[in-house]
């Protein structure tokens, strides 16, 4: 459901964008009334206080967690911290900015540990201002496949761990 209001909100700043620039003379009700123009500070404005709402209506590690049931935790802190980091070592969030530069949003991440460490590490969910959003798991679903966390960052169990992008 967040998916389709972030789609929607994101057409409605597009159009609004684009009946802006157009320079239409006539209103949307036929009346010679010009569209409002946007400046590119109002429209960046707009954008942040969008990506905000997004990042504000994202579902909690807590709430991900009871959603999948009782065999998933919360990751700590410190693994929070460490996706994060490398997270932000990768490309991933620079390409899809590529596709929008105003991207923003919050990326769930499933780490399984094992009594050896961690095996898999993947995005689980995730909401993003734009579809662009979809290149960015894409590309850290890739580089994930390389992240390994020992034994010091949990005991052996599912663990889901959320990192925003701003």
């Amino acid at each position: 459901m967040i998916r389709r209001v972030v789609q929607l909100l994101t057409v409605a700043t597009l159009t609004a964008t684009v009946a802006a620039c157009s320079g239409d003379s006539k209103a949307k009700d036929g009346s010679d009334r010009a569209a409002p123009v946007v400046s590119a500070a109002a429209y960046k404005k707009m954008q942040q206080a969008f990506a905000d709402s997004v990042l504000n209506a994202s579902s909690s590690s807590t709430d991900i967690a009871k959603k999948l049931g009782e065999d998933f935790d919360v990751g700590s802190v410190r693994l929070r911290d460490s996706l994060d980091l490398l997270a932000s070592k990768t490309d991933c969030f620079a390409k899809g900015r590529q596709g929008d530069p105003y991207l923003a949003g919050t990326a769930s991440f499933f780490v399984f540990m094992s009594a050896a460490g961690s095996n898999i590490v993947r995005v689980q969910e995730s909401t993003w201002t734009s579809e662009a959003g979809n290149i960015v798991n894409s590309c850290l679903n890739l580089a994930a496949k390389d992240w390994k966390f020992n034994t010091t960052f949990g005991k052996p169990a599912s663990y889901i761990a959320q990192v925003q992008f701003k």
